[in-house]
């Protein structure tokens, strides 16, 4: 009689590979639409490490010697890639280290995992034993990850063609939760594309000698600077031009007033910050829509005049949910809208 052993690490590296596709399915194709909402299919690259996690797990499966040793090989750069960067940023937290323990340490784990399940002796199949029986697991890689996809995918899709879009991008008033604010059209007011992006920082100092943004990224500047030397202040009435001059007309809105001016379906959704991060009480869930946003354009996150700390701001995205952020980040999804003093020219 033949010795079988039990295929125990493979079974569990196969179930631990199964669940870290999916999660990044999920991920890759809700990032796919809320990065790329004005553009989605153009954000594809998001569904990359899905598409490796699940090819490396049919190999595994095939091959587990060879898609073992992949897995260990990519688990160890993943890792060394993934520590630098977070020390490069100072230390990392215990949240930031665990956070990517499923995509390092455990990815490394699984490989080793499938390189036993290689080494070890089975019972040969039997020939009558039935393809779909024999590629169970293969079958089963591959298909819970699109399934999920797929299902993520038509949700996003049904939001994304059915958002609501007036098409006008001018100057503009809002009426949101017990506020009415004026909102700057299009302009230096109005950052809504991923060219040219702005830090915190470099808005709060443009005023500060020498009057521009040039090499004041990294220089954190106090809610004081920001008072005194913000770009807004140098707006025309009309927010179409930034100028050397002081004019007072235009403001960066806190994050309070965003909050408070959310949209969905052409209704206000908005409601009182509630002081913390994370999603706000609101009506409804807002969305990338007209009056607020341009839903054809990348910025998917605005700046708020509210300081968190000496560091960091609150900014919003258009879920409405608040963030803080580091003053000194700049991002092609980050952008502003200006509102109207109310001061006359």
């Amino acid at each position: 009689m033949k010795r079988i052993r039990s295929r125990t690490p493979g079974n569990i590296a196969f179930i631990l590979m199964l669940l870290i596709s999916s999660l990044w399915t999920f991920w890759g194709v809700s990032e796919m639409f809320h990065e790329g909402w004005y553009r989605p299919f153009e954000w594809i690259f998001f569904l990359i490490p899905s598409l490796i996690s699940v090819s490396l797990t049919v190999v595994s499966l095939l091959f587990p010697k060879i898609g073992g040793s992949l897995i260990v090989l990519s688990g160890m750069i993943f890792s060394v890639f993934i520590f630098s960067r977070m020390t490069q940023r100072g230390t990392p937290t215990v949240s930031d280290f665990l956070s990517w323990i499923p995509v390092t340490l455990l990815f490394i784990l699984i490989g080793v995992l499938f390189v036993i399940e290689g080494f070890r002796i089975r019972e040969p199949l039997e020939r009558e034993v039935r393809w779909y029986k024999r590629y169970s697991k293969v079958i089963i890689a591959i298909l819970i990850p699109l399934v999920i996809g797929i299902t993520v995918g038509v949700v996003s899709g049904y939001r994304y063609f059915n958002r609501y879009d007036d098409g006008y991008r001018g100057e503009r008033i809002v009426e949101g939760y017990e506020i009415t604010l004026i909102w700057a059209g299009e302009g230096p007011g109005w950052h809504k594309s991923s060219t040219g992006n702005l830090s915190w920082n470099e808005v709060a100092l443009y005023g500060k000698e020498p009057i521009g943004f040039e090499r004041k990224r990294e220089t954190y500047a106090s809610y004081e600077d920001f008072k005194r030397y913000n770009m807004f202040r140098y707006l025309n009435y009309d927010g179409t031009k930034l100028t050397d001059k002081v004019y007072d007309f235009w403001r960066l809105p806190t994050i309070d007033e965003l909050t408070r001016s959310m949209y969905k379906d052409n209704e206000c959704v908005g409601c009182p910050w509630n002081g913390k991060e994370g999603i706000q009480n609101y009506k409804k869930p807002p969305d990338k829509e007209t009056p607020l946003w341009a839903p054809d354009e990348p910025v998917i996150y605005y700046m708020s005049s509210t300081e968190a700390d000496e560091r960091k701001y609150y900014s919003i995205s258009y879920r409405g949910m608040v963030i803080k952020r580091d003053k000194s980040e700049a991002l092609g999804s980050l952008g502003f809208r200006a509102v109207r003093t109310g001061k006359k020219p």
